[in-house]
């Protein structure tokens, strides 16, 4: 892409905690959603509420609800709210996106920070389209859904095309084309607004890599009960060209900011 700058490998030093702070790209998403003061803002599929907590940061009057399937991504996100002193604005509830427990019209804006993958896993495409029905129903009418994926059709480099697809063959987290969101959309009648793209600029080195795909092999089953493919296999598959090219790391991501039609 022209003007596009190159990627550059995440420090050894970084590496540790890069996923909580991908280099600014939370804080840069957080800084484009219509928030209002006092807002109810459900976190759909919240992880380790790194998102929830951005969000929280940004206005500390919001009231935030996170939701996760995962027992243990809870555990980790409550962990992570208790500690940096946020669990005043942010609350848990381990719940199954694809059947929200709420009443009609509660919230005022849903979010998902690059979630829907996971949901994929669990859910494969028919669930990430309940989802969107689901946020529909919960949110006010006009209310805002907003979130971040990264479709694989637009993967500008060939450390971002590897990210996509070392997920979807460890584990099944798909990520979706953007006509296939945009669709979802329109079916559970919303309106898009607007999508940006966000950049981190920077991948895995293979060392770093290695690492991160060990884990990520190591963690599914504990994390969402889901078999996944052995380092061995995975390596064996793309290990050639991370080695040349690196692996992204939520390298280039895509937020869709739409809203419910009245």
């Amino acid at each position: 892409m022209i003007g596009m700058p190159e990627e550059s490998f995440i420090s050894e030093q970084d590496f540790p905690d890069y996923i909580a702070k991908l280099n600014g790209l939370r804080t840069r998403v957080a800084e484009a959603l219509p928030l209002e003061p006092r807002m109810r803002v459900l976190d759909v599929a919240t992880g380790s509420a790194y998102f929830a907590m951005e969000l929280a940061k940004r206005d500390p009057t919001l009231k935030i609800l996170g939701i996760d399937s995962s027992d243990r991504s809870i555990r980790i996100a409550d962990r992570n709210i208790r500690g940096r002193w946020l669990d005043t604005v942010v609350s848990l509830i381990k719940m199954d996106a694809t059947r929200l427990e709420f009443p009609a019209s509660t919230f005022g804006l849903a979010t998902n920070f690059l979630g829907f993958d996971d949901v994929h896993m669990t859910k494969e495409a028919r669930g990430v389209r309940e989802v969107f029905h689901e946020v529909a129903r919960v949110l006010k009418p006009r209310g805002y859904f907003c979130f971040a994926v990264m479709p694989p059709e637009e993967a500008e480099t060939t450390a971002q095309r590897l990210e996509c697809e070392v997920s979807s063959f460890i584990r099944g987290s798909t990520w979706l084309p953007a006509l296939r969101y945009q669709e979802f959309l329109r079916g559970a009648g919303f309106t898009l607004l607007k999508r940006e793209v966000h950049y981190t600029h920077q991948k895995m080195n293979p060392d770093q890599a290695k690492r991160r795909v060990t884990a990520i092999c190591d963690d599914t089953l504990k994390m969402y009960g889901v078999d996944a493919n052995t380092f061995e296999e995975t390596w064996r598959r793309f290990g050639p060209e991370i080695e040349e090219h690196g692996l992204g790391y939520c390298s280039r991501v895509v937020l869709m900011m739409a809203r419910r039609n009245a």
